[in-house]
């Protein structure tokens, strides 16, 4: 949930994750004054996602004193998030669900600017590489801080199955589409696919289009500069199809277009997998051997490669998230300077589930091979881009969603009208 033209800043921020941080302390919090308050922090994290986050907020109590109660909604979030805020009731502290919701609240007034919640802007700098605390800014105020990131350029596998079928990873699109052809042809079912949650949709397109069509038209797309009618659109949705049909997708497209991402993720590693691969982004090792099958072993049973690259090109997508203030209870400040500290980054990070922004993370903090592979293929990658649907103005990211599924349908997308519909949410927003 990030903004798109800052890869050098990115690139600098993984290199120093696989590098031994050089510096340590958890920063200056001072709980003092608000020991013994509580806070309510929103997000639509649940399952093993949840678990981890929770484990920073008991190591914030921990730190402040200060009692961080979690508030997950896992349906409807940005929906929830805007009736609460309109209603008078918002959180106190929210995951913001894409920078064009963060541009939203911002300019509606919602949010609190961190400076005014007594946090030193100026001050935070040394945590980060240059550009990433931009990430979290609206028309050059600071709204919100971005806490952690994934690579959305994994392809998760099953090594068993792999070498039960004597197949190997792919490196490029050809590899992979016969890798897919290969494992129908010894009696698997290639992919598993949640795409009735339409962001894993989203991210299939986005992975393939900044391959495709490369990072500068990427970041022209994504800014409203490209229109959605340009050809490079639908070939990239072509490319998709490659992929995403009745052949490989486990149980059919149809049903796929039903089934959560998290049930996409149990086809594959679940305790009776029914298929071999699962494309989505560095999260899924948490979710699959902290929620779907803790007896997972990486190596064996779980294990990732780089989405293939498309005419040589290796660029990476990433995910994140940023947090705001809705309010100025006591508390809230210190839980947004805490987030900006290498305690709470080693602590998420240490959960395997999250690579950390904060640059004085060490590497060490990550427990297993899987995340630390995924920091260093940020680190090596051609070009590094940021989640095209959330970059676009709130609800456009559901709209883009949306017409991923009709074409996986079969449908003839208008992107014409889609065109129309986003320049209008472009316009409305200024």
């Amino acid at each position: 949930m990030l903004g798109s033209a800052r890869p050098l800043a990115i690139l600098s921020l993984v290199a120093l994750l696989v590098a031994t941080a050089c510096s340590s302390g958890g920063g200056n919090v001072p709980g003092s004054a608000a020991a013994g308050s509580t806070i309510t922090v929103m997000s639509l994290w649940g399952g093993s996602e949840q678990d981890s986050f929770q484990k920073v907020l008991d190591a914030f109590k921990t730190k402040t004193g200060v009692t961080a109660k979690y508030d997950s909604e896992r349906t409807d979030y940005a929906t929830t998030l805007q009736t609460r805020i309109s209603g008078g009731n918002p959180p106190d502290i929210a995951i913001i669900p894409g920078i064009g919701f963060l541009r939203q609240f911002a300019r509606q007034g919602s949010l609190k600017k961190v400076a005014d919640l007594g946090v030193d802007v100026n001050a935070l700098k040394s945590n980060y590489p240059p550009g990433i605390l931009e990430i979290g800014q609206v028309d050059g105020t600071q709204y919100a801080i971005m806490v952690k990131f994934n690579s959305k350029s994994t392809v998760w596998f099953r090594p068993d199955k792999f070498k039960a079928a004597n197949v190997s990873a792919a490196t490029d699109w050809n590899s992979f589409t016969k890798l897919l052809s290969d494992l129908k042809a010894k009696g698997q079912t290639p992919l598993g696919l949640g795409a009735g949650d339409s962001w894993t949709l989203t991210d299939w397109f986005e992975s393939v289009y900044v391959r495709q069509a490369g990072p500068d038209k990427y970041d022209q797309l994504f800014s409203g500069k490209l229109p959605w009618t340009d050809s490079s659109v639908s070939a990239a949705v072509d490319t998709m199809k490659q992929a995403l049909n009745d052949q490989f997708v486990a149980g059919g497209v149809t049903a796929a277009l039903g089934r959560s991402f998290t049930d996409g993720i149990g086809q594959v590693f679940s305790t009776s997998p029914q298929a071999s691969v699962y494309y989505e982004g560095g999260f899924v090792g948490g979710i699959a051997t902290g929620q779907t099958n803790t007896a997972l072993k990486v190596g064996d049973t779980i294990d990732w490669f780089d989405f293939p690259s498309i005419s040589g090109n290796k660029g990476v997508t990433i995910g994140g998230d940023v947090i705001a203030a809705f309010t100025t209870k006591p508390g809230v400040k210190e839980f947004l300077q805490y987030m900006t500290t290498s305690d709470a980054g080693s602590v998420w990070a240490g959960t395997g589930a999250v690579i950390s922004p904060v640059k004085s993370v060490p590497a060490t903090a990550y427990p297993n091979d899987l995340a630390k592979r995924e920091a260093a293929q940020v680190a090596n990658a051609t070009a590094v881009r940021f989640d095209g649907s959330d970059l676009l103005p709130s609800g456009g990211g559901d709209d883009m969603g949306a017409a991923l599924q009709d074409a996986l349908r079969g449908k003839t997308v208008d992107w014409g009208a889609f065109e129309t519909k986003i320049q209008a949410k472009w316009k409305a927003e200024k």
